[in-house]
């Protein structure tokens, strides 16, 4: 048995010089859907606007997230062991703001409970998760846990959506 080849043609294009911002702007142009990870620690819910979320397995049911070593939320789900990742409607862009620390709306967004954590009351869906593993991803922790609840909006609307650098909507 012999294996298939393809002559593939040599491409002269000069590729970009590989730094962080040459690969942020990159990676940028995958799309993805804005979701708000919340965690609670010291009694206090703490929330932080995310991007980097990943359906891992469905069996066993298993999520990633990917936060920034030195954000408060890394602290945060280090030190409750469990988090809620709250997924955005297009209409939520001010939330998506408010926990990325940027200008918007004075009037903070409603946590409320799900299971053994809290998820925004207005989300479009919501799965409560909790920590198994937490890995080493270079300046963020990569954690991977285990999925004890969902959670779906009767009226689940359409997504947040994130794409090169900005907040997008799915066209009708």
């Amino acid at each position: 048995m012999g294996e298939d080849t393809v002559n593939l043609p040599h491409n002269n294009e000069a590729a970009m010089e590989i730094d962080e911002r040459a690969f942020r702007t990159t990676i940028g142009l995958f799309a993805t859907g804005v979701t708000v990870v919340s965690a609670e620690a010291g009694g206090t819910i703490h929330g932080m606007t995310a991007n980097s979320v990943t359906s891992v397995s469905l069996n066993p049911l298993l999520l990633l997230i990917c936060v920034d070593r030195k954000a408060h939320m890394a602290g945060a789900i280090s030190a409750a062991g469990r988090f809620a990742v709250s997924i955005l409607r297009d209409d939520q862009e001010f939330v998506s703001r408010h926990f990325a620390g940027q200008a918007g709306s004075n009037i903070p967004p409603t946590f409320i409970p799900f299971g053994s954590v809290h998820r925004l009351e207005e989300c479009m869906a919501a799965i409560a998760c909790v920590s198994e593993h937490v890995f080493d991803g270079g300046d963020h922790i990569i954690v991977l846990a285990r999925v004890e609840a969902l959670w779906k909006a009767e009226n689940v609307g359409t997504p947040l959506l994130y794409f090169a650098g900005a907040y997008r909507r799915i066209a009708p």
